[in-house]
């Protein structure tokens, strides 16, 4: 299992400079806050992280390790790291349950789809009731019930 995750000097321009030499590690059990007033990159350099980058904004310096090793955000997302939205209901289809988004995010995975598994962290993360919730609509949920099915 990896155990740290780096961003090394990471630049980011669009018009303008946006982010500059941002660097941060994130270790294995550990919780890390990314704070700042609001437009001075946080939003950028989590997506960045990811590979997310909006239309006309490019990473011009910087490097993504996971344990030591440059690594792709593509080769990171979904299997190292995730992000959280503030707002989730942007994040989901509001015409698909919840087991078929978990199931289309495990085939875009390459995964199997593990029920078990699936309502044993669902419980892990409160959201009792397992086949009632994956039966429900993104409109039927609460933003923290949404958040935590994030985290599937």
């Amino acid at each position: 299992m990896s155990e740290r995750i780096e961003l090394q000097n990471i630049t980011l321009k669009a018009q303008r400079l946006l982010v500059q030499a941002v660097s941060l590690t994130i270790n294995k059990g550990k919780v890390l806050a990314l704070v700042g007033s609001s437009g001075c990159g946080k939003s950028l350099t989590c997506a960045a992280m990811l590979g997310i980058l909006p239309a006309g904004v490019n990473q011009t310096d910087g490097n993504l390790l996971l344990d030591g090793q440059i690594i792709s955000p593509q080769q990171l997302r979904g299997t190292h790291i995730a992000t959280i939205m503030q707002n989730p209901r942007s994040a989901f289809n509001p015409l698909n349950t919840m087991i078929s988004h978990i199931q289309e995010t495990c085939h875009a995975l390459g995964k199997p789809v593990d029920i078990a598994m699936i309502k044993a962290t669902l419980k892990s993360v409160g959201l009792e009731n397992a086949d009632h919730i994956l039966s429900l609509y993104p409109f039927e949920m609460s933003g923290g019930m949404l958040q935590r099915m994030m985290m599937q």
